[in-house]
């Protein structure tokens, strides 16, 4: 498998485990002409959903606040639009280099490394760039089972992400 799946894979069970341990329910976008690689849901009195577009990375460049990765430009003019029922996310996995690190696994644990970041783009200005656009992703914004279910409690009650 080339590396690039494997990153995929991981990406998505990752997500897989974040998504089950929330209490959300987790549907693929087949094919993926979107941009929206899964859709979230939960059960909360307006069933709030959530779209996700994965990436994974072994490389990445940050300083102190983000995290900057070269986005696809059709990725972004996607993930940009702010006039949809249901909010849109990029998540960002970021895997160590070596492949042997991604995952270890002991009678006590099931460890994935290392983590996972969001952003939402929506509202984000449109680009001249022909190919790539560079986001950052704040390394505040974890994607973890608490981030992940304040994001479903206001979509909830605000119908959008803050």
């Amino acid at each position: 498998m080339a590396s690039t799946a494997q990153q995929e894979c991981f990406g998505d069970a990752f997500l897989l485990a974040v998504a089950g341990v929330a209490g959300c329910a987790v549907s693929p976008r087949r094919p993926d002409d979107d941009s929206i690689d899964w859709t979230l849901s939960c059960r909360l009195s307006q069933r709030p959903k959530l779209v996700v577009q994965m990436k994974t990375t072994t490389t990445l460049e940050g300083d102190s606040g983000a995290f900057h990765y070269p986005l696809k430009r059709k990725n972004y003019d996607d993930l940009i639009l702010d006039d949809v029922l249901s909010p849109r996310i990029l998540v960002l996995v970021i895997l160590p280099r070596s492949i042997d690190e991604w995952l270890t696994t002991t009678p006590e644990q099931f460890a994935l490394r290392t983590c996972a970041y969001w952003v939402s783009l929506a509202g984000w200005p449109t680009t001249e760039n022909a190919t790539t656009v560079t986001v950052s992703v704040p390394q505040a914004n974890l994607f973890s089972v608490e981030a992940l279910t304040k994001m479903m409690h206001h979509i909830n009650s605000e119908g959008r992400l803050p």
